[in-house]
């Protein structure tokens, strides 16, 4: 049964990111957080705090807006002191262009006490980074930022 309403968590939450909501799943994360997005662009990098994971959402909102998710399978394991949430997911969006985005991804999560305490996204990070070069040729100069050049968005 827990592992049930931790599913229903999971895919309400990518529900809320579906209609920009991301406050309503940054409530769930402690205040201590480890989230880290995989590849070297723009989006990428470890960041420790809610802010610092607030910050990181108004950016991937600003670049990619009306966002959408598309949940595939979520798989939970593990008791409420230790649980394990994977998810795989596609996301599809219309850039500021008219175009279309379209990329796939995994979830890697780790709650305690239902909260995370960890959330690590590995995206396609070619075709992600190919849409943020091509943004930051379209208007949105800091899309060519990379992890080791976009410390000012990652706060302990």
């Amino acid at each position: 049964m827990y592992h049930q309403i931790v599913k229903r968590q999971v895919r309400q939450g990518f529900q809320a990111l579906s209609a920009g909501k991301y406050s309503v799943v940054l409530r769930q994360f402690a205040p201590r957080v480890h989230f880290s997005f995989a590849g070297e662009h723009a989006l990428s990098g470890e960041r420790h705090s809610v802010e610092a994971v607030r910050e990181w959402f108004q950016r991937l909102y600003r670049y990619f807006p009306g966002l959408q998710f598309e949940i595939h399978d979520v798989l939970v394991s593990g008791w409420p002191n230790n649980t394990v949430v994977a998810t795989r997911f596609s996301v599809r969006a219309i850039l500021p262009d008219g175009r279309a985005y379209r990329n796939a991804g995994m979830q890697y999560a780790r709650l305690r006490w239902g909260r995370i305490v960890e959330d690590h996204i590995y995206e396609d990070t070619q075709t992600l980074a190919r849409e943020l070069e091509n943004l930051a040729r379209h208007g949105f100069p800091d899309a060519a930022q990379t992890e080791s050049t976009n410390n000012a968005y990652l706060h302990e």
